[in-house]
């Protein structure tokens, strides 16, 4: 008899650069049969390979047990191993990307005159409204410890999701302060030299670099120049973004 009496003629097929979420939600809206009788994986049209539903939890488990184990403690998010992982693997596959290291103004003054709780309130807050800017299908949050963040953004709206952040952590950030200082729109503190001084409420500076593919190989490379841009946005007054917009050439192998 011929094989294809036995063939699936409406199998699931799924292209090898889609991501593992992706993959997830395809299966959850394709029919039940996908999940035991598997899916085939394609490379520009043509056979690749062949998973399953079992395949898929497996890779998910581990994904959750090394998130679990480079998390941070406090917010959860995936540290510095998972980040640099992520921007490798979006370098490796010369995906044009942006990369935002997010950094609080003020945080130190904050800790020192309202506590560690406060301040442990006010990073569990960026957390909240930086995850909210991030599309699920596209984006990737890190905490890389203290009070700094990474966000790796493919979304083509990025830019204004950055700014409706920035406005929702203002409006936020502002329950986390005293009457008396909300209404003074600042607070006194001390400087590292024991000195008396006027510090601003706390506020969110984002430096975005584009990535453009072919102009980096290595992730350190990408997060340098995220901290150089992270450094011209806390030298503008409150929670802003800046762009490093310099077009690179590609780089050499």
């Amino acid at each position: 008899k011929s094989c294809l009496l036995f063939a699936d003629r409406c199998p699931l097929i799924v292209d090898k650069d889609m991501t593992i979420h992706n993959l997830s939600r395809t299966l959850i809206d394709a029919e039940s049969r996908h999940l035991s009788e598997g899916f085939i994986i394609t490379e520009s049209g043509h056979y690749l390979g062949y998973g399953t539903g079992q395949d898929l939890v497996r890779e998910i488990t581990q994904m959750q047990i090394e998130a679990a184990r480079y998390a941070n403690p406090l917010t959860l998010l995936p540290g510095n191993v998972p980040i640099d992982e992520h921007m490798q693997r979006l370098l490796h596959a010369g995906m044009p990307f942006v990369v935002c290291h997010c950094d609080l103004d003020s945080f130190k003054p904050l800790n020192d005159r309202y506590g560690y709780q406060r301040g442990d309130d006010m990073l569990l807050l960026t957390a909240r409204v930086l995850a909210g800017a991030c599309d699920d299908a596209t984006d990737f949050i890190g905490h890389v410890g203290g009070d700094d963040f990474i966000l790796l953004m493919q979304s083509a709206d990025w830019e204004g999701r950055i700014q409706r952040a920035l406005m929702e952590f203002d409006q936020a950030a502002l329950g986390l302060f005293d009457i008396g200082d909300r209404e003074a729109n600042g607070f006194q503190g001390v400087d590292r030299q024991g000195n008396p001084v006027a510090f601003p409420l706390t506020t969110l500076s984002v430096g975005a670099v584009i990535i453009d593919p072919g102009t980096h190989h290595q992730h350190k490379e990408v997060a340098m120049r995220a901290a150089e841009a992270k450094k011209q946005a806390k030298r503008m007054r409150g929670s802003v973004c800046f762009v490093e917009r310099r077009a690179l050439p590609a780089a050499h192998p």
